[in-house]
């Protein structure tokens, strides 16, 4: 079985090379999606890419948001012949080494396996608050409990990527592929990872949650 790893990156030059050569290690292809960066980050993949044969770098002339990197990677992991699709981000907050969890789980059955943050007092409070809200509201709307819901490290098959396909193009696109796993009756797993909180955040903020939630409400409605 093929497992291939999507890492959308976006300002990611002093980073995403190491974080491409650890992920390597642990599954057959490594699809790199620079998102438009205003930094060195599309040479630096592309010299990586050169370097290293299970490294594939990809390229956003424009910022499209992480939603549509994450498109752009997962529909070339497909082209790829991929069984496994594993996405994590670009900026060492995610341990590659917890890899093997996600193929595992998904080997037990699951469609889709999200990682769990811990959601102690090192996760800015902001987080805290907004996803331990954002997983009541998905589950009593949706009736899924997913316990970490903008993890962006998180895996699924391929047979399940074409089900879960996202119209979003920002950081609601982790959000909807709960949704659309919903709607489908996918089934779902979630493994304990660790994960490391920079000064430098630039995850989803506060004004990003007021707008998912805006959007859940959207697709439960419409």
């Amino acid at each position: 079985m093929k497992a291939v790893a999507v890492i959308p990156s976006y300002n990611e030059a002093a980073t995403v090379g190491s974080v491409a050569q650890e992920v390597q290690k642990y599954v057959d292809m490594v699809i790199v999606v620079d998102d438009g960066s205003k930094d060195n980050t599309h040479s630096t993949l592309q010299q990586l890419a050169k370097a290293n044969g299970k490294i594939i770098a990809l390229h956003h002339e424009i910022n499209l948001g992480k939603g549509a990197a994450l498109k752009t990677g997962c529909d070339a992991a497909l082209a790829l012949g991929a069984d496994y699709i594993v996405c994590l981000d670009a900026d060492h907050q995610h341990t590659p080494h917890s890899i093997p969890q996600f193929i595992e789980a998904l080997q037990k059955q699951n469609d889709v396996v999200f990682g769990i943050r811990q959601l102690n007092n090192r996760m800015p409070l902001v987080l805290l608050l907004g996803n331990k809200f954002l997983s009541i509201v998905i589950n009593a709307l949706f009736h899924v409990l997913v316990h970490d819901t903008q993890s962006g490290f998180r895996a699924f098959t391929s047979r399940a990527y074409d089900k879960l396909r996202w119209k979003s193009t920002g950081y609601e696109v982790e959000t909807e592929m709960i949704v659309r796993m919903s709607q489908h009756e996918l089934r779902y797993g979630e493994v304990d990872i660790d994960t490391i909180y920079h000064d430098g955040y630039k995850g989803t903020t506060a004004l990003d949650g007021i707008k998912i939630f805006g959007q859940i409400l959207k697709w439960k409605l419409l």
